[in-house]
């Protein structure tokens, strides 16, 4: 091989390595040569004969005008080219407006051999026999063994006569695929209460039912016109409805505490149980104040206790394929359209609701002497007016409290003070003699006891000096840098509290801090308490205090 050869194929080798000689060389554009402008000439359209749509023109500045656009009118096709709905009706729900079925198109036939076997099966009764596992991603009655069908049927039986025993995920969602393909064949309400047993009761064993069960529970009410169903209250409520797109199907119409609680799973962007404040043995009264405040603004707020109806929500459409991912029958299967006030979304009323909890967690926090407190945006004066009269009752004020607490003080005094009554008793001229003899025998006794002894010398006593406890008037000194301050309380005169406390560079409650103190060591009790407006005077002390001041 000569020295060209060698070279060549050492050129061929370093070319087999650049992907540039392999991509197809990029054609260059191509540009006219002529770029002299071309004169277009567009004839006008004949005008429109009488009853032809009328053509359009958008005004423009002055100069020149585009030509008009024709905007077709619809065609008798187009309108039957829309689907018509089978069934359209108006639920008796206060968020759900309208709900249309529409049957599906697609005559597909690979489930009929299930719903025949479902029509064959469904009056068999299983007797007593032992546990046996199955599993299948979309269980049906072919793929089961005789073992596994007699285990079905025999659970099956003791599921319809309320027990629910243990059993494998796919035995579930086989009898759920079979109240679903039975549909019109059995009793709809009854059907609807089986599918709520089974995800409330196995729910906990087999998770995956959250994803499937509410979601046909609503297709399912939807199609057969059923209310929502009555198990679902509480917490079991919530659940349901947070793993349900509509959730509003679920949300009752009664104005119970159900609904109010459905306000605060989904309306609120405040939850007031994971507050600090809100302990283990303060949660009973967190709930019973928040639920009686929105009990309250909603019967107040809107008509017939809906608070739905008045939030300013905006209705809402939502097009669905029923049971979808479950083993069904074209034959049941529908499309279901629902028109739906959508309360879980509305900006206004999460405001409101979320409002209304912090506003009511302030009177909580208020009642136990909590000093710090949320704020609030959104509450008329009207609303708070209306939610402190309504709490009044159940978290009464400080004030309030220290007024309730004299006048049980009073009532347990007059009570005690009964005991020791005299029982009424007419004037007995007999019962004063018999009282008088009476007495003037025990004298003679004791005369003629100490008549036979001897009188012992009388022993001195020594006498021991009382005194008095000092009064703060008594030691004016130690009281003299706080006068101010008292003057302030004296009075009532919450900013002239903080004015004095500013004055000694201390907080108002440092102050009443030490003067308590002082007055523990001089006369054995506080003398200031704190109130909704600064520091108050005890009562049984106003007086002692007026002197104090006055005499300083």
């Amino acid at each position: 091989m000569d020295r060209e050869e060698k070279k060549k194929k050492a050129e061929e080798l370093d070319r087999f390595w650049d992907i540039d000689t392999l991509i197809p060389p990029k054609r260059a554009p191509h540009y006219a040569s002529d770029t002299e402008t071309a004169e277009i000439v567009v004839e006008a359209p004949a005008p429109p004969k009488s009853g032809a749509a009328k053509a359009i023109s958008i005004p423009q500045p002055d100069g020149d005008r585009p030509m008009p656009h024709f905007i077709p009118p619809h065609t008798a096709d187009e309108v039957r080219g829309l689907p018509q709905a089978d069934e359209e009706y108006t639920p008796v729900n206060a968020l759900i407006r309208r709900v249309r079925l529409y049957r599906w198109k697609s005559n597909y036939r690979y489930y009929e051999g299930f719903v025949r076997d479902a029509v064959r099966l469904y009056p068999v009764t299983g007797a007593e026999c032992p546990r046996v596992p199955f599993f299948s991603y979309v269980p049906q009655y072919t793929q089961m063994s005789r073992p596994q069908l007699e285990w079905y049927l025999w659970w099956r039986e003791n599921f319809r006569r309320g027990v629910c025993l243990d059993t494998d995920y796919s035995y579930v969602l086989l009898y759920v695929y079979e109240i679903i393909n039975l549909s019109g064949k059995t009793d709809a309400m009854r059907d609807q209460e089986a599918l709520c047993n089974l995800w409330a009761h196995y729910r906990e064993t087999y998770r995956q039912l959250d994803s499937y069960l509410p979601e046909w529970i609503c297709d399912y009410s939807l199609i057969h016109r059923l209310p929502p169903p009555k198990l679902f209250t509480g917490k079991l409520l919530s659940e349901v409805m947070s793993h349900c797109t509509l959730k509003e199907f679920y949300v009752p119409s009664d104005g119970t505490d159900t609904y109010i609680r459905a306000l605060l799973a989904f309306c609120s962007n405040y939850d007031y149980r994971k507050s600090k404040f809100c302990t283990d043995e303060r949660l009973e009264m967190f709930d019973r104040a928040v639920v009686l405040a929105l009990r309250t603004v909603t019967k107040h707020t809107s008509t017939g206790g809906k608070l739905f109806s008045a939030a300013g929500m905006d209705d809402s459409k939502l097009s669905r394929d029923a049971y979808s991912g479950a083993l069904c029958s074209y034959r049941i299967k529908r499309r279901i359209e629902v028109d739906f006030c959508s309360f879980s979304r509305s900006h206004e009323l999460r405001y409101f609701v979320t409002d209304v909890v912090k506003y009511t967690e302030n009177r909580l926090r208020s009642y136990y002497a909590i000093r710090s407190r949320l704020s609030i945006y959104a509450l008329s004066a009207e609303v708070r007016k209306l939610l402190d009269v309504a709490l009044e009752e159940l978290l009464p004020s400080r004030a309030a409290q220290v007024i309730q607490k004299q006048k049980e003080e009073e009532a347990f005094v007059s009570a005690y003070e009964k005991l020791y009554d005299l029982p009424p008793k007419e004037l007995s001229l007999s019962d004063a003699a018999q009282i008088e003899r009476l007495s003037w025998d025990t004298t003679e006794r004791l005369v003629e006891a100490f008549e036979d002894t001897d009188e012992p010398s009388p022993v001195s006593i020594p006498a021991v000096p009382v005194t008095e406890p000092d009064t703060p008037a008594q030691n004016g000194e130690a009281w003299h840098p706080y006068l101010a301050f008292l003057r302030a309380v004296r009075d009532g005169d919450t900013a002239g509290q903080r004015t004095a406390a500013a004055a000694m560079k201390k907080p108002p409650e440092v102050l009443a801090d030490e003067i308590n103190t002082l007055a523990a060591d001089q006369m054995g009790d506080i003398l200031l308490e704190e109130g909704d407006d600064g520091f108050t005077v005890i009562e049984d002390y106003r007086e002692m205090l007026e002197a104090l001041t006055d005499h300083a």
